[in-house]
């Protein structure tokens, strides 16, 4: 067995092919108009462990089902008589001399596929002479499943298991492929070909197309996100304007200007500590015991009298003043 890798305009498919050594039934057991027994019905094997030995292979046995055997038929009567040659012959490329040429296919339950050969004068004297006692079909299949896929040619042979088959068969006629000429070949993959292209740039202008929808979205974001800062931003100002204007009683005019700059909590913290009427630079609180009025700051309120622009002793007159007003 062989296992063959395709590439064909982009698509990769994999399939596994066989041969399989099938005793050759006696007349009396076949159905009627039927010479040659191909595959026996069911899951099966070979002896000597395919298909699971078969590497890239899953699947633990062959399998014929009804379904499958209906579709093997209905290939054979829609396309060219496959060939029943000698020892495989024509797929190890060792000569092509045909044995016999089948018709058609019959799935019989319980016993298998079928096939009607006609078959050469030379051929029909050696079976009768029991020169030739195996029928050895060369097949596809599903390499997860084992169904068979497709029937290539059948040998006779005298080998119950033949060994892995050449490459040089499968280039003839490649695994999944219906026997084409070379024109043929060209028509179906320039077909194929045109086919992608034209698959391909309708994607393309459909990236493109999506590619505008985003870069259009994402400047609307953009504008929401600024148009919704400045909103915010706004809002922060009218209310730290709000805010200055009912303390108004309590600011100078550099005081005010210095408390825009904080925040909307700094602001609220800042004017609850501010004296009823304006603080100067010029005010102190009398205390001639206390020499340094910014040792008795903290950092933070060294920080705030620096941001108000109000002396130590101004911020220390505030504080009291606060302190003797509330409870």
């Amino acid at each position: 067995a062989v296992r063959v890798r395709r590439t064909i305009g982009g698509m990769d498919t994999r399939e596994l092919t066989a041969s399989l050594s099938i005793r050759m039934d006696d007349p009396a057991n076949l159905p009627e108009g039927f010479n040659a027994h191909v595959f026996p019905d069911g899951e099966f094997a070979a002896e000597d462990g395919r298909p699971a030995n078969m590497g890239g292979c899953r699947a633990k046995a062959w399998r014929i089902d009804a379904a499958i055997g209906e579709k093997l038929a209905a290939m054979a009567s829609a396309e060219k008589p496959i060939l029943y040659d000698y020892e495989h012959n024509s797929a190890t490329g060792k000569g092509s001399r045909a044995a016999g040429w089948i018709d058609k296919l019959a799935y019989v339950p319980g016993k298998g596929l079928f096939a009607h050969v006609d078959w050469t004068p030379q051929a029909a004297d050696a079976i009768a002479k029991k020169e030739y006692r195996f029928s050895s079909p060369f097949f596809s299949f599903d390499a997860k499943t084992g169904a068979i896929s497709r029937l290539y040619s059948v040998a006779l042979t005298n080998t119950p298991a033949l060994d892995c088959l050449s490459a040089v068969g499968l280039q003839r006629q490649p695994p999944g492929d219906t026997p084409m000429d070379d024109d043929q070949n060209v028509a179906a993959l320039t077909t194929l070909r045109d086919t992608l292209q034209t698959q391909l740039t309708s994607l393309t202008a459909e990236r493109d197309a999506l590619k505008a929808q985003v870069a259009a979205l994402e400047s609307e974001k953009a504008a929401a996100a600024q148009e919704a800062e400045k909103k915010a931003a706004a809002a922060l100002e009218a209310e730290k304007e709000a805010l200055l204007s009912a303390a108004a009683a309590k600011l100078t005019p550099p005081l005010k200007e210095s408390l825009k700059e904080l925040s909307v909590d700094a602001l609220k913290t800042a004017l609850a500590a501010l004296p009823a009427s304006p603080l100067t630079n010029k005010q102190t609180d009398g205390n001639a015991g206390v020499k340094d009025k910014a040792a008795q700051l903290t950092a933070e309120e060294k920080a705030m009298c620096a941001r108000m622009g109000v002396s130590a002793e101004d911020f220390l007159k505030a504080r009291a003043a606060d302190a003797v007003v509330k409870p």
